[in-house]
């Protein structure tokens, strides 16, 4: 973000209020709104204090990327609270091609490591949800058993919002809807999330080292799975 881009901080006090069985935050008095100008009404007060410390930690230019709770809270009320079904949706496809579904058979040392990270999760997806998954060594398509979809799609639909928005974030920096689960349930941590989900990238990063831009995007990646576990912890 350049300069003349850049926005910078405009209020000088940041509280929280009691407000409609719910919390929200202000600055200067004034309730604080989504950036679709949605009231941000927050489900608790740890939520509303996670969300009032990063508005007070802004300095002279407000710098977005480092206010997790804040893009997670947008994320609820502007994306899953507007299209909740497509969400839900969207986020039971990767039922149907997750990653932990599609295995290498060379090198041997490569299919080791994915079958002693992804084998327990297919176990734990059966056993927890009666969910039984296919799997296949390539990249082609793979068939997953008739219902999968709507299996996956009921487990989904029974978070709220909130919870759904850090399902949905959890998702998408793993790939896997198991591995955000898994996430979800408090059977991975955010650092194991990560190792499983990377199974590929870090073999690769053995073998030929890794560059700055994939250094950061990993990186990325592990904090968005820390914040998620934050923000489930705030609710």
């Amino acid at each position: 973000m350049d300069s003349s881009s850049a926005l910078k901080r405009f209020y000088r006090s940041v509280a929280i209020e009691e407000h409609d069985n719910g919390y929200v935050v202000t600055l200067d008095g004034r309730h604080l709104k989504s950036p679709a100008k949605r009231p941000l009404h927050l489900p608790t007060q740890d939520v509303a204090e996670a969300l009032a410390l990063e508005w007070e930690a802004q300095d002279e230019i407000i710098k977005p990327a480092t206010m997790p709770v804040m893009a997670l809270a947008s994320t609820t009320v502007d994306r899953i609270g507007q299209q909740r079904t497509g969400v839900v949706e969207q986020i039971a496809k990767y039922g149907e091609t997750d990653l932990v579904c599609y295995w290498t058979d060379d090198p041997k040392e490569l299919a080791t490591r994915q079958a002693n990270a992804w084998v327990p999760l297919i176990d734990w997806t059966k056993k927890t949800y009666g969910i039984e998954l296919n799997t296949q060594t390539g990249v082609m398509h793979l068939a997953q058993p008739d219902g999968t979809f709507d299996a996956f799609h009921k487990v989904i639909d029974q978070y709220n919002d909130w919870e759904l928005a850090a399902l949905s974030n959890a998702t998408h920096c793993t790939g896997s809807i198991i591995i955000a689960l898994a996430l979800m349930n408090n059977h991975l941590d955010a650092d194991a999330a990560f190792e499983v989900s990377q199974i590929d990238e870090t073999y690769q990063i053995e073998l030929w080292g890794e560059d700055w831009e994939a250094k950061d995007r990993r990186e990325t990646i592990l904090n968005d799975l820390k914040n998620v576990i934050r923000f489930l912890n705030y609710l």
